[in-house]
């Protein structure tokens, strides 16, 4: 789970050409590319998408955002796109599923997942143990 700064101005494109400013989906390479991120200053963070479920569905969306408000429109700041989350997600925000997910892995135990989860959050497994494995304690 990405952040909610990093998923709000997700495009959904079939080309990296003219996106090197922004956050987008690849549907032909099958990539999430953040080339906006909090933690990883060494250029962008590629993420594979391994469903091809999942990228079906996002062809569905090609060239327009992946999350909009009622009026088809990209929210503005991080504040109102959690106010989103929380009104259509039972009260939780979007960092609960972030450790929800990583809670999974660690009890999971499954040493790929976790390498996989280390490089999505852009987190050490020290700091994902401290502050988002709070579902196994």
């Amino acid at each position: 789970m990405i952040r909610p700064s990093e998923i709000m101005e997700m495009k959904i494109t079939d080309t990296d050409e003219g996106n090197d400013k922004m956050n987008y989906i690849n549907v032909v390479s099958k990539k999430i590319v953040i080339n906006n991120h909090k933690n990883d200053r060494k250029g962008p963070k590629i993420i594979n998408i391994t469903d091809q479920k999942l990228n079906g569905i996002l062809w569905k969306g090609l060239d327009k955002y992946l999350i909009t408000n009622h009026n088809n429109e990209v929210y503005t700041c991080s504040s109102s796109f959690s106010k989103m989350f929380k009104n259509n997600f039972n009260n939780h925000n979007p960092y609960d599923l972030r450790k929800s997910i990583s809670s999974l892995a660690i009890h999971e135990g499954d040493a790929d997942k976790i390498k996989e989860l280390e490089h999505n959050q852009g987190h050490s497994l020290n700091t994902i143990l401290k502050n988002y494995n709070t579902y196994n304690k």
